[in-house]
């Protein structure tokens, strides 16, 4: 399937995701993280990534930029559990991952720069079926991650990309993607209903 069909599959399949059954995990979450997770008109994406790993049932999942887990927790909700999340961010004073207080034994979260390959040890990358990258939102972040892990994209893995539209810096590593940078065979902009500050769905 194209980017475009597996992303609007996946939405599909969110109009029988049960968000109300996936609260208690996020119990200690802010109130403007769950708002959030709860708005499916211009935030979606919290709510259709789960749908979207049912989906395409990927065996390793790689996150650049797991923050306090938000993003994490949501994945970890699909239906298809067969996969292992590896989710890498930056220390924050004890924030990092702090809203992940259930245990789950396929996620495997990393704290340190996701720009540092020794982070990655006894992990082999090109073995990961989606990617979302969602760290720093800057040019230079976003392009040196991509000259870092593109090398690593196998065919047909699913890349997605948070906030491409939330300056002219992201807008502009977007539009490279666009026309074929890094490897990518085709791209589809998600950003109406998922992220309001953009969101790219892409197929190596």
């Amino acid at each position: 399937m194209t980017a475009e069909e597996l992303t609007k599959l996946a939405l599909e399949k969110m109009k029988t995701f049960s968000i109300q059954s996936v609260l208690p995990a996020l119990r200690m979450a802010n109130q403007g993280a769950i708002e959030d997770v709860l708005n499916t008109n211009g935030c979606a994406n919290y709510q259709w990534f789960p749908c979207l790993i049912e989906v395409i049932k990927p065996k390793q999942i790689v996150e650049l930029g797991g923050a306090m887990g938000v993003g994490s927790i949501m994945m970890l909700q699909s239906k298809y559990q067969d996969f292992k999340l590896y989710s890498i961010t930056l220390p924050e004073n004890g924030l990092e991952f702090s809203y992940v207080v259930d245990k789950y034994p396929n996620f495997y979260p990393i704290v340190g720069n996701d720009l540092d390959m020794n982070n990655w040890k006894d992990i082999d990358l090109s073995q990961t079926d989606l990617w979302y990258f969602d760290s720093e939102h800057t040019e230079e972040q976003l392009r040196k991650e991509l000259d870092l892990y593109s090398s690593f994209f196998k065919k047909d893995a699913i890349v997605c990309f948070d906030d491409i539209h939330i300056n002219d810096g992201m807008q502009k590593v977007w539009d490279e993607i666009r026309e074929g940078k890094w490897g990518f065979s085709e791209y589809y902009d998600a950003t109406d209903p998922l992220h309001w500050s953009g969101y790219g769905v892409t197929k190596v």
